[in-house]
């Protein structure tokens, strides 16, 4: 007896369906980009935007993050051209290595201004002094339940600032952006290996920060530009 469209209604096979679709699409976005498809590549910003800027937020801080965002893209386009599907690969990943790469770049860029310059109120770490900076009072026990959010979400933020930024680098795309371990270890370019021991390092340094802030050591920075949720 022939099957029908309806014989096979295995979840896995359906949910395997649902990627290949989906990676099929975007591979196609990505060829049409590469011929010089300008409407293609605009939906392929459009569809990570997002999660570009969530990545240069969270390494590099509110400040030109919109800036650097578009930096991104514009290099992801420029070598668009030899980006290759092979293996795992991915445009995903590959886009998460620029960014992440971009991200590093600029810190080290700032902490070589720093050193010429001098403190800066632009710096990540925390300074004892400051505009935009406010000493914020314990709000465990106050009403203002939403605020107390605001200024924990703010906190994890400075206090990934006070972390390498390798470790940095893991912990958003792992634990704050959800990729696996792979995938994770594709963007940054090293074996997988290292990215769960650099995780696990990360982890710590970034306990250790935060534990700044849950003792009332940490100064939360008021953000003057657009904020991640």
């Amino acid at each position: 007896m022939p099957a029908t469209r309806n014989s096979y209604r295995d979840p896995a096979f359906v949910e395997l369906g649902a990627e290949n679709g989906e990676a099929a699409e975007e591979r196609a976005l990505v060829e049409a980009a590469q011929r010089g498809d300008g409407t293609a590549y605009a939906q392929l910003i459009d569809k990570y935007h997002a999660r570009v800027y969530g990545i240069i937020y969270r390494m590099c801080g509110p400040n030109d993050a919109e800036d650097l965002t578009q930096d991104v893209f514009v290099r992801a386009l420029r070598a668009l051209r030899r980006f290759q599907f092979h293996g795992h690969a991915s445009f995903r990943t590959w886009l998460y290595r620029i960014a992440v790469n971009s991200a590093i770049n600029e810190l080290r860029r700032r902490g070589r201004r720093a050193a010429i310059q001098g403190p800066s109120l632009d710096e990540l770490q925390e300074s004892d002094s400051g505009i935009g900076e406010r000493m914020f009072p314990d709000y465990t026990h106050a009403p203002a339940v939403l605020l107390e959010r605001d200024e924990t979400r703010r906190a994890v933020h400075q206090a990934l600032g006070q972390i390498a930024p390798k470790h940095r680098a893991v912990i958003v795309l792992v634990d704050l952006e959800g990729m696996h371990y792979e995938d994770a270890a594709q963007a940054l370019g090293c074996p997988l290996g290292t990215v769960k021991s650099r995780l696990a390092r990360a982890r710590a340094a970034f306990a250790k920060a935060f534990q700044r802030y849950l003792h009332g050591n940490m100064r939360v920075h008021l953000p003057r530009s657009r904020d991640v949720r």
